[in-house]
Parts: C-alpha cells; structure tokens; sequence
C-alpha cells in the first residue's frame, strides 16, 4: 500500500515527466533509522536502473548525495555514469522553520534535452510542494 506521502510524491513525479519530457525521475530521501539514502518515490525507473541508482547515491561524492551537503540547485549536467539520458538535473526539496532551511531531499531527474531556463520555475514549484509533503509527513 503506498502511503499518503509516496501517493503524492508519485503523483508530481507523473506530472513531471508528462509535462517536462523527462525520462526519469526520483525522489531521494535520507532514510530515519540509518541516514542512508533511498528512493521514495520514482518515474521511468526499472528494478534495474533503481538498483543501480540506490548503489550510486551511497558514495559521498555522487551530485544527488552532494545536493543534500551542497543545497544548490544544478541543472542539464552530463552523468557521471555512462548510460540512460544525457544530462541530469538535481534540486535540493528545501523547507524553512524556525528561519533555518533544511534540505528534505532532492528530485532527480534524467533527461534527453535540456531543461531551459524558462521552465525551471514550474519544476522548482514542483520540488516545493514535494518538500512540504514530505514536510508534513515527517520523514523528511
């Protein structure tokens, strides 16, 4: 059964790739228990590529690991694995209490064309209302 939280998640990573012409998409988030990094919830991910991904994203120096130390947005960067789409996309999920921002995971996408700048803000907006379900949820 997925959880209100991963419905949600889900539901804006359809959007996405619907709206935005990404081949994948992924929601990562540092697990309660271990501080691990997992996937909560994906798009055009096969148990292949997601195995792969969760591999990736335990060293210190992968971009999406990177983005919860470095919250900065990055955007149409060539992977540093070969294989799948072309370029890659981090956000950092952000959310504000108390005036101090913690970052709660980051979207990341795969793509083939790049992500013009005209269109970030409609993602960005997209990445906000991921944080605050995530947010709300308390799991972040």
């Amino acid at each position: 059964m997925i959880d209100g939280r991963n419905g949600i998640l889900q539901a804006l990573l359809d959007d996405i790739a619907q709206r935005f012409d990404v081949a994948s998409a992924a929601v990562v988030l540092p697990d309660a228990r271990s501080a691990a990094l997992r996937i909560s919830a994906s798009v055009g991910l096969d148990t292949a590529a997601s195995e792969g991904l969760t591999a990736a994203i335990a060293r210190a120096g992968h971009p999406i690991a990177r983005t919860f130390a470095e919250p900065t947005a990055t955007w149409n960067l060539a992977p540093i694995n070969p294989g799948g789409p072309a370029l890659r996309s981090h956000l950092p999920l952000v959310v504000r209490h108390d005036a101090v921002d913690r970052v709660v995971g980051v979207l990341a996408l795969a793509h083939d064309r790049a992500i013009e700048p005209d269109v970030r803000p409609d993602i960005e907006a997209i990445g906000r209302l991921a944080a605050t379900a995530i947010d709300q949820d308390g799991a972040g």
